[in-house]
């Protein structure tokens, strides 16, 4: 009986292990809503990719399958470089239990894609982040518990984003940080905890832009700011704490 007992406790410790294990060393592609669906089918207990994710199809229209996803190791794109990325997908809820990206976090594409709720829990990405081209997204509050990036910060033609609320918890950002092309943001208010950049900080052709309040805060940057082509900017008031970089 009591080998009986230990074969059965053996046996369950290791199915509880292996459900528990990582999973995807190589990364993986998904580009039908189909596979986003069976993901837990086809990798029971898999809570850790440790490589790459790339989310990119013509019927994907949510990423509920993902659900039980809370790390991923290498660099997640969510839409593509090409111009196609996932003209159905209009946020990412699904991915609520996700906290950490080792990777980077591109974000590009989406012409669909309104808002980022479904990131609720992202804490860190280990390098760039960026939002890139998304049409129809008009606000970032998904990432609302985002506190660091490793590398850049892109925020670069998304026309009709008005805001920056979402980047309240962001205190450093690694490299650059770009907000560039963003047509109809007004101010930066939502980045108003950022005291470091460790690059570049380039703030360009975003056409209503008015002020530059939201960086009350930044004490120090380390390569140059950049300011151009914003036409309505008429001084660069919310600054005045910059105690480094160069203006160009």
């Amino acid at each position: 009986m009591k080998k009986i007992v230990a074969l059965f406790t053996g046996s369950f410790l290791l199915f509880q292990a292996l459900a528990q294990s990582p999973c995807l060393p190589d990364g993986i592609t998904f580009s039908t809503q189909e596979a986003i669906d069976n993901f837990q089918v086809n990798y029971p207990g898999c809570t850790e990719i440790e490589g790459g994710v790339h989310i990119e199809g013509n019927d994907i229209t949510n990423l509920a399958g993902l659900s039980a996803l809370n790390t991923i190791g290498g660099t997640v794109f969510i839409g593509d470089m090409g111009n196609t990325g996932n003209p159905l997908l209009i946020s990412f809820i699904g991915l609520e239990n996700l906290s950490y990206i080792g990777g980077n976090l591109w974000i590009n594409f989406n012409t669909a894609l309104t808002s980022l709720s479904g990131l609720e829990n992202l804490t860190s990405i280990g390098g760039n982040l960026w939002i890139y081209d998304n049409d129809y997204l008009t606000e970032i509050s998904g990432l609302a518990n985002l506190t660091t990036t490793g590398g850049d910060l892109n925020l670069y033609e998304n026309n009709l984003l008005t805001s920056l609320a979402g980047l309240e918890n962001v205190t450093n950002v690694g490299e650059d940080l770009q907000i560039i092309g963003n047509s109809t943001l007004t101010n930066l208010t939502g980045i108003q905890s950022l005291t470091f950049v460790g690059g570049d900080l380039i703030i360009d052709d975003c056409d209503d832009l008015i002020n530059l309040y939201g960086l009350d805060n930044l004490g120090a940057i380390g390569g140059a700011l950049k300011i151009s082509f914003n036409n309505d900017l008429v001084n660069i008031s919310g600054l005045e704490n910059l105690a480094a970089g160069s203006i160009e």
